[in-house]
């Protein structure tokens, strides 16, 4: 069965408010990039480049930067699902190296037990404190935690931005999916890392 993406636009120029924007940056962690981790995701490594691009920006900008760290413990429903994974304290669980989060300058990580960032999470409170209304969302596994993350902020009226370069699944279908539903369902700008830029350059 074969099964035709409908189209969509890429973004060349994307303007945004450093004062009024964050990057998440969503389960960038061992079990999921490393292909010895417990979920690897093949494609994940492959987007640290990327994300890296959107992390310097962020911070030349003085924007905020969030991560979301999958985090389950001993007995946890989802390893049902999934396996074990993300276990709270072990190696796997840990943001990959080269994307360590730097809590000096001002990084936040917002421990998740399910799928949503938002869910269980001071995520929103945060953002309105800082009066964001602007969310460029990368990250891993696309059409899980990137986009139920997505979703919930798309609910909640922030405009979601998908930097698709930077954003990684567990196959093509998945990708395109998760593009698609955050394109045409969220009005949500579909661009690539480098096509991002400060609205006052």
């Amino acid at each position: 069965m074969q099964v035709e993406v409908p189209e969509y636009t890429v973004a060349e120029d994307v303007a945004v408010d450093p004062s009024r924007t964050a990057l998440i940056i969503v389960d960038m962690q061992n079990d999921f990039v490393q292909a010895e981790g417990a979920l690897p995701i093949e494609d994940a490594a492959a987007t640290i480049g990327s994300i890296r691009r959107l992390r310097t920006f962020a911070r030349d900008q003085g924007m905020s930067i969030f991560y979301t760290q999958d985090s389950h413990y001993a007995g946890d429903p989802e390893f049902d699902l999934w396996g074990e994974h993300c276990t709270v304290g072990t190696p796997g669980w840990q943001v990959v190296e080269d994307l360590a989060p730097d809590e000096a300058t001002g990084d936040l990580i917002f421990r998740k037990d399910r799928y949503d960032g938002f869910f269980g999470t001071n995520l929103e409170t945060t953002l309105r404190q800082r009066e964001i209304d602007t969310l460029i969302i990368c990250g891993t596994v696309a059409n899980i935690c990137v986009l139920y993350t997505a979703a919930s902020a798309a609910i909640r009226w922030y405009h979601v931005i998908l930097p698709i370069d930077a954003v990684s699944a567990i196959n093509e279908f998945d990708l395109q999916l998760t593009i698609r539903q955050v394109g045409w369902l969220f009005r949500g700008t579909i661009t690539r890392s480098e096509a991002l830029r400060a609205s006052d350059e």
